[in-house]
Order: C-alpha cells, then sequence, then structure tokens
C-alpha cells in the first residue's frame, strides 16, 4: 500500500513540477518581448499600434476563467482610450500569432512602435492609471 502511496505522490510532483516549468517558460517568452520592436500586426490594428504614442493590447480567451473577471474592465478601458486594444484570441489569431501570445490574459504595452512590457495575467495598477482618462 505504501508504495501506491509513493508512486501517487511521485507522479502528482512529476506533474507539479511540470506546469511550474510551463508557467515559467511562459513567462521567459513573453519577457523576451521587452525593448523590442513591435513586430507586423495584420488587420487594421497594425497602423494604429505603429502611430500610437502609448498603447495597450490585451488578449483574451472566452474560455478563460481569468479573462471573464478582467475582460469587462478592459473593455471598459477601450471605449474610454482609443489607444486601447481588446483582442479575442479565437476571433483575431493571426494578431495573437503576430505578438506571440502564448497564455490569455496577456496585456502588451506599446511606446512608439516597441514593445515595453508584457503581463500575464492581471494588469498592474499603474498601467492602469496611464491607460485610464
Amino acid at each position: 500500500m505504501s508504495s501506491l502511496l509513493y508512486l501517487v505522490l511521485a507522479v502528482a510532483g512529476g506533474f507539479l513540477v511540470l506546469l511550474l516549468g510551463l508557467n515559467m517558460l511562459v513567462r521567459w517568452k513573453a519577457g523576451a518581448m521587452r525593448g523590442q520592436p513591435l513586430p507586423e500586426v495584420p488587420g487594421p490594428m497594425g497602423p494604429a499600434l505603429s502611430k500610437a504614442q502609448q498603447a495597450l493590447v490585451y488578449f483574451f480567451s472566452p474560455q478563460c476563467g481569468a479573462c471573464r473577471m478582467l475582460t469587462p474592465k478592459m473593455r471598459a478601458l477601450s471605449s474610454a482610450n482609443e489607444n486601447v486594444f481588446v483582442v479575442d484570441i479565437t476571433q483575431q489569431l493571426e494578431v495573437a500569432r503576430a505578438l506571440r501570445v502564448l497564455a490569455t490574459p496577456t496585456t502588451f504595452e506599446i511606446e512608439r512602435g516597441v514593445v515595453v512590457g508584457v503581463h500575464i495575467g492581471g494588469l498592474p495598477p499603474e498601467v492602469e492609471r496611464r491607460f485610464a482618462i
């Protein structure tokens, strides 16, 4: 009986290590975008992002639990600020691919055509304040 318990604990531990590793990989890849020029973004959003002094691009998925809580807030922010874009990755996958989005919710801060911040999960309050009217 005790060997079965050890097996279950080993499998659970391995799964936990795998999840933590994936989380770290996603955050590392997102961090690698900081300081990089904005890649070419397809569709009407591309020129708007290139021209903006400051822009915020929020990516969400309707199936994402955290996104369900954050998306209404980001939509309100987008309605009040023309440089805040809300992107449903199930509808605009090509935009998500251009910015190499690996997880939702993810928000990109862009200044003068350069990615200055990538936030996975919630948005830091100081970023919200910068884009609020």
